[in-house]
């Protein structure tokens, strides 16, 4: 990464010098700090999906966590569920403007994570419960 860009980068988070409950990141981890919010909107990230769809394309995650998320993420705004009035109902899912703005900080992260994975300690499990 350019060093200017890491600079920049430090300069900002220098300015932020109190880290609280009631400062913004914590407020908005509690939203998509999950790792299913996050792989959710990676996945609606390509374009509208239906639950089968995600489920497929979110290996490990249950049917209750996959609904928990998605309901927490249409809450805050970041999602939108619309239900076709056909029978069986079909539901559609996708990211709102708002949730279009995690795009490219999560890219930036999923980029990341590739690049790093390797050099993190393996010897922590991974949490089940999230």
């Amino acid at each position: 990464m350019d060093a200017s860009v890491i600079q920049r980068a430090r300069a900002c988070l220098a300015q932020k010098q109190e880290f609280s409950p009631a400062c913004a990141v914590p407020q908005v981890l509690e939203h998509i700090g999950s790792k299913w919010a996050i792989l959710i909107i990676y996945v609606l990230s390509q374009g509208t999906r239906r639950y089968s769809q995600l489920q497929q394309q979110i290996e490990g995650v249950s049917p209750k966590m996959l609904i928990q998320n998605l309901r927490k993420l249409e809450a805050c705004g970041l999602v939108r569920r619309v239900v076709h009035p056909i029978v069986p109902p079909q539901v559609d899912y996708s990211l709102t403007p708002l949730g279009e703005t995690l795009i490219v900080p999560l890219a930036m992260l999923y980029e990341w994570a590739e690049n790093h994975v390797h050099e993190l300690n393996h010897t922590i499990t991974p949490d089940k419960s999230e």
